[in-house]
């Protein structure tokens, strides 16, 4: 079971780690969070992260495989003291998930709010070609910027070779 936002997303809904779309409706609402914030709430007192975040579908999701594990070791081992240690482990496995995926989550909003940025900054030299604020732009850089987001918005440029090669551009104004 998968959905398809995009030509560059594919979701899978069983992935906890990967963004629902209601985090990316809500993208600039999570951006405006503190990522270590979220995840010291979210490790000490998982509700309270989850309030914090105002989400939740993902913690389900995460507890669910949680409860899952937890019964499938209890159907194959005996009760004991080990199982006891065991089920700690696992816990605290499934803790540092939950925590895990409520920072991704506060960092991936920031990365598409700054995606989104740098897009619109794109397309806004795109606009003005002959002149940008009453000066004459760099005619090369903006034809640079305008083969480099074709590049990336067609998949042969990975994010990061995206972001560096624009920040070249970018200082060299």
């Amino acid at each position: 079971m998968s959905v398809q936002l995009d030509n560059h997303t594919k979701l899978n809904a069983w992935n906890p780690f990967i963004s629902t779309q209601r985090d990316i409706a809500r993208t600039n609402e999570l951006a405006a969070k503190n990522p270590a914030v979220a995840g010291i709430l979210t490790f000490i007192f998982i509700p309270a992260g989850l309030f914090y975040l105002n989400r939740g579908i993902n913690f389900f999701k995460i507890f669910g495989y949680f409860l899952a594990v937890s019964f499938i070791l209890n159907l194959v081992t005996k009760p004991s003291e080990d199982s006891k240690g065991v089920s700690s482990f696992i816990s605290l496995i499934t803790a540092g998930a939950i925590t895990t995926e409520q920072v991704m989550a506060v960092n991936k909003a920031r990365q598409r709010l700054q995606e989104k940025s740098t897009l619109v900054f794109i397309d806004n030299l795109e606009r003005n070609d002959n002149e940008s604020s009453g000066f004459d732009t760099n005619k090369d850089a903006v034809k640079l910027l305008k083969e480099l987001k074709r590049k990336y918005e067609a998949n042969e440029i990975s994010e990061e070779e995206f972001k560096v090669q624009k920040q070249n551009i970018l200082t060299s104004l």
